[in-house]
């Protein structure tokens, strides 16, 4: 038997074993994140019952500015949170990120069901209420998919790049402190702190 058969029959189990908690993880994430889109599309309770009056009341222009304000503040919030969260440094504390966003995605929905049911865009849907409002109504449906698209960047993020920028902000840290201490005066170091800016 060649030295390198022997190398290679000696590492397969290695390997193996490797391959194994690898596609476990992924197996496990995909499963987590399917029941999770499941549980939204199909079991989830909306906060506000949508009232069923009929189509006596047609919105005026000032209740669909309203409305308007109300998508885009919903739009925007998606946003700005998953970017928060994003720029907070990695600390290693990703079960309190993913807990904060939860937090934020349940009070999110809440307030989605709630513009649902001022704007009655499940009860005027194809009634013909205009470009504007089918749009308006559109962009408000589409706001649940793009939730959990931006929840998958945030687990996406901590599966490829956390660890990575940890590793660089150690880096920088270790860096600013090397060169501090040749900028000091002879005799005199003063400590500085990872954190500060």
């Amino acid at each position: 038997m060649s030295l390198d058969n022997k190398r290679s029959s000696e590492f397969r189990r290695y390997r193996q074993g490797l391959t194994a908690v690898y596609l476990g993880t992924a197996a496990a994430i995909f499963a987590l994140l399917s029941a999770s889109v499941i549980k939204e599309l199909f079991f989830r309770r909306p906060a506000v019952e949508t009232p069923r009056s009929g189509l006596s009341a047609r919105p005026t222009p000032a209740e669909l500015l309203d409305c308007h304000r109300g998508v885009l503040d919903l739009l925007s919030r998606l946003g700005t949170r998953t970017c928060e969260l994003l720029a907070l440094p990695p600390s290693g504390a990703q079960d309190e990120i993913l807990a904060s966003w939860e937090d934020f995605s349940r009070a999110w929905r809440d307030e989605w069901d709630v513009v649902d049911a001022r704007c009655r865009f499940s009860e005027l849907a194809d009634t013909e209420m205009g470009v504007a409002y089918d749009r308006l109504a559109q962009v408000h449906g589409d706001l649940p998919n793009m939730r959990l698209k931006y929840q998958s960047l945030l687990v996406r993020f901590d599966d490829e790049q956390a660890a990575e920028l940890a590793r660089m902000r150690r880096a920088l840290d270790l860096s600013r402190e090397a060169l501090e201490r040749e900028a000091a005066p002879p005799g005199k170091v003063e400590p500085t702190s990872p954190t500060a800016p």
